[in-house]
């Protein structure tokens, strides 16, 4: 740096001004390069761990094709393809497994097919009778979609009352009839259709034509008049033995809400909230019993402090925690993914019919393998925050044969609506989410149980003996 030398007392608070500015200068310019500095640090570590064409969902790592690499995938793929053709699966049902086939219905009406050609269309031959063959389809019935009702009308003399009896295939003051308006929430909710769609297909199946504002009132009358059933399948939920639970998120207009299921083997309950903290869950359940199956969500965390109910931790999520290690860690995070693994089938062996001696044995155990000094910080914090939880939370599935060891149940549960949330963007008002919610529960539960919805919800809704009009 050249020194400035001043002939004069102005020219010397210059170059003291010049001095300083070049001072803050210099410190700017080096706290940029600092943080340059760390952003490289931090993006090397961050491509380390999501490589361009290598993601990571749930512990397991999927592979992202470009341009650049697909022919040479296409001619690996070949090659594998034909190196290993011979080892491809065989068709049909595999080793221990049930076979699934489609079971042929009974036949309800047969037709005779006679041939009115006597002559060959090949060479003007002759032709002659050799017997029948059988075949068998299955043919949509034709609808007949409107139906008029003669309805008695019965009157009081002393209660100045008029009486009707009720119409069972319709709800009232509706115009279509219970079937159709469960056909409507089986596409809406169960297939995840738009209401355009529902329309289209209403129309062009059925014949029944019916505007968007009636599909959406069609869903209305339906959860109004399943709500007891709705609270009936809460209360069970409360009451059983064991329960899975888990949350997403669920956008009503526009603005982030929570979609929270609660199920058990027969049963579900969908509650959409503004809230995705433990008041939910202790709203919702209040005082149950039984245990409570989680991920280990901050908010089912809270909830169980609140509760003191028993809970079991996902295998699942916590061997795909095991997964991820290994894929960002190498043998360090292998290790611990092995030792999981291990902890969990022999758990599994028990299947539910273990002691707490067991459990000590298996918490022990699993102690012993993970317990040790890790070079990497996240592999320390991961078997540290585990090893700090209770056992008995661990490993409840190993003592009781109802509570499964992993939350798969929740999961699979919250799928469909995930499905609904990407195809219609959620709800547009609270009163919708609230339809939705409810009516996907008593769908739910009616697959769960293998019944028909379509078939078998009429069963549940109940309804007001008469009709009183007055006179």
């Amino acid at each position: 740096m050249i020194k400035l030398c001043a002939e004069t007392p102005r020219d010397q608070d210059m170059i003291d001004k010049f001095q300083r500015a070049y001072n803050n200068l210099k410190k700017i310019v080096d706290r940029l390069q600092e943080e340059n500095e760390k952003l490289k640090k931090e993006l090397d570590e961050y491509k380390k761990r999501h490589p361009a064409n290598i993601g990571i969902k749930n512990g397991k790592p999927y592979v992202i094709t470009t341009e650049e690499n697909k022919s040479h995938e296409d001619v690996n793929n070949i090659d594998a393809n034909t190196a290993n053709k011979e080892e491809k699966r065989k068709p049909g049902a595999q080793k221990n497994h049930k076979g699934h086939y489609r079971i042929r219905k009974k036949i309800t009406d047969r037709i005779n097919v006679h041939s009115t050609d006597s002559i060959c269309p090949s060479c003007s031959s002759t032709l002659v009778r050799r017997g029948t063959r059988k075949r068998v389809i299955e043919d949509i019935p034709e609808i007949s979609p409107v139906t008029q009702y003669r309805i008695d009308k019965m009157y009081c003399n002393k209660c100045r009352k008029m009486y009707e009896p009720e119409v069972t295939d319709a709800l009232p003051k509706a115009t279509f009839s219970l079937r159709t308006m469960l056909t409507v929430a089986y596409f809406r909710i169960g297939m995840r259709m738009s209401i355009e769609n529902v329309q289209t297909t209403m129309d062009g199946v059925f014949g029944i034509v019916m505007s968007e504002g009636e599909v959406q009132n069609i869903l209305s009358q339906l959860s109004d008049s399943l709500g007891e059933e709705y609270e009936k399948i809460l209360s069970l939920i409360r009451e059983a033995v064991s329960r899975n639970m888990d949350s997403t998120t669920y956008p009503i207009n526009g603005i982030t809400y929570n979609l929270w299921t609660f199920l058990t083997k027969t049963e579900s309950i969908f509650i959409i909230s503004r809230s995705n903290g433990h008041v939910v869950p202790l709203t919702v359940l209040g005082d149950h019993k039984g245990t409570d199956i989680h991920d280990r969500y901050s908010a089912f965390e809270t909830f169980a402090e609140k509760t003191g109910n028993d809970q079991q931790y996902c295998w699942s999520h916590i061997n795909c925690d095991g997964k991820e290690l290994e894929e960002f860690y190498g043998e360090e995070g292998g290790r611990i993914k092995r030792a999981l693994k291990k902890i969990h089938n022999k758990g599994k062996a028990f299947k539910g019919h273990g002691t707490m001696e067991d459990v000590d044995k298996l918490y022990q155990e699993l102690v012993f393998l993970l317990d040790t000094d890790y070079e990497h910080l996240k592999c320390r914090n991961f078997v540290k925050n585990l090893l700090r939880r209770k056992k008995e939370w661990l490993f409840a599935y190993v003592m009781n044969p109802e509570v499964e060891s992993t939350n798969n149940r929740a999961e699979r549960a919250l799928r469909p609506s995930v499905i609904y949330r990407k195809v219609s963007g959620g709800s547009r008002t609270e009163r919708g989410a609230d339809i939705y919610a409810r009516l996907s529960s008593i769908y739910y539960t009616s697959k769960l149980r293998k019944n028909s919805f379509i078939k078998d919800t009429p069963t549940v809704i109940v309804r007001k003996k008469g009709n009183p009009k007055p006179g």
